[in-house]
């Protein structure tokens, strides 16, 4: 049988292809072979030393705070101070119609006057009724006669003295002073009202003439959820922020109420702060930050943890390997996540641009550096 010579070269590629095969393996197996390792970079677990600060909001008050009535009844008759007027201690602030009080004055001056002449002459009388009396010449009856005359006018001159110093009182009580160094805050009525010393001027009257605030030293008054209490105590510093201001105040925790709201589940705590220039007014928002002790703490950035709530977890290299590992966190700031459960200090897990294309028992190698922000430098593999 004869061979075309055309056919020849067709036989002779076919022979080289196989050849080719047998040399160079299964074609199959070229495709079956195991990916090259996905470049990784590496985040430590570290430990740090944190402030977290407790928030609280409440309202600024004064350091103390009175609505100031008339101490005698009468009509106001003169009130010498306005509101937001600054006032020393003793200073008049209103008085009420004394007229009458000053007629009682000068008739009780007089009443005093003939008390005191009735019980002169009283005196003497009985003085000279004991002296006849131990000479024999007064008989005991005008002895006793004249002690009771005597004692009888001795009390009424008490009473009438006892009488012009409660009325000359009222007359003094008549002009109401200040009761401490403070601001005017609040005029509640105007010249010729009545008003009566009991229940401010009748059940629905105003509860004083004018209003005082002792504000040299304010406290922001603040309320701080219950389950916060034994992280801080009196003396803890604390911030106070007041937005009418745009400020900032640097103080400590003084005062902390004992009682709990059982509605919202709050404690009151007060912080007190200077004011010398009364700049911070009472009733203005505030917000507070308290500074319990720093805690020691583990930390880990925040793009080294997947999942979602309770399903935290995080990728570590074993033996060239992605491996998950469930972790708890909760958040610390914008960059960092506190490590709760599942990881111990000096721990490295997985970082980088890749992490999250990253499935478990992928092959991955680890760069030098644990550095989290060189992982965000790495390229993503081709």
């Amino acid at each position: 049988m004869k061979i075309s010579r055309a056919f020849l070269p067709g036989v002779a590629a076919l022979s080289i292809a196989l050849s080719a095969c047998s040399d160079g393996g299964d074609a199959a197996t070229a495709l079956d072979r195991a990916p090259d390792p996905v470049p990784m970079a590496s985040s430590r677990v570290e430990q740090v030393s944190i402030e977290q600060p407790i928030v609280g909001t409440g309202t600024m008050a004064p350091l103390q705070s009175t609505d100031l009535g008339p101490r005698v009844d009468g009509i106001i008759e003169e009130i010498f101070v306005r509101v937001g007027q600054r006032v020393g201690k003793g200073d008049p602030l209103f008085r009420t119609r004394d007229i009458e009080l000053k007629f009682r004055v000068d008739e009780l001056e007089n009443e005093l006057k003939l008390a005191s002449a009735t019980a002169k002459e009283a005196s003497s009388d009985f003085n000279r009724i004991s002296r006849l009396n131990k000479r024999g010449n007064a008989s005991a009856g005008a002895l006793d006669k004249s002690r009771a005359a005597h004692e009888s006018a001795q009390a009424r001159l008490g009473i009438a003295e006892a009488k012009l110093g409660q009325i000359k009182q009222a007359l003094d009580d008549a002009v109401v002073t200040a009761p401490f160094n403070g601001v005017i805050t609040a005029r509640n009525v105007h010249e010729g009202t009545f008003m009566a010393t009991r229940m401010g001027g009748g059940m629905m009257g105003p509860s004083g003439v004018v209003q005082i605030m002792e504000i040299h030293i304010v406290a922001a008054i603040v309320d701080v959820p219950e389950v916060h209490l034994s992280k801080f105590e009196v003396g803890t510093r604390a911030k106070v922020i007041i937005d009418g201001l745009n400020d900032e105040f640097e103080s400590e925790v003084h005062r902390i109420n004992d009682y709990i709201d059982p509605v919202k589940r709050t404690i009151e705590v007060r912080i007190g702060i200077a004011n010398d220039d009364y700049r911070i007014k009472p009733g203005s928002f505030a917000r507070a930050l308290i500074y319990p002790p720093a805690r020691e703490v583990l930390t880990l950035p925040r793009g080294a943890v997947l999942g979602f709530e309770d399903q935290r977890y995080v990728f570590v290299e074993h033996g060239g390997a992605a491996k998950r590992k469930p972790v708890r966190t909760a958040q610390l700031d914008a960059e960092r996540v506190i490590v709760l459960e599942g990881l111990a200090q000096g721990d490295e897990v997985l970082s980088g641009p890749g992490l999250r294309t990253l499935v478990e028992d992928d092959p991955v190698i680890l760069q030098n550096s644990t550095d989290p922000m060189a992982a965000n430098s790495i390229d993503e593999p081709v």
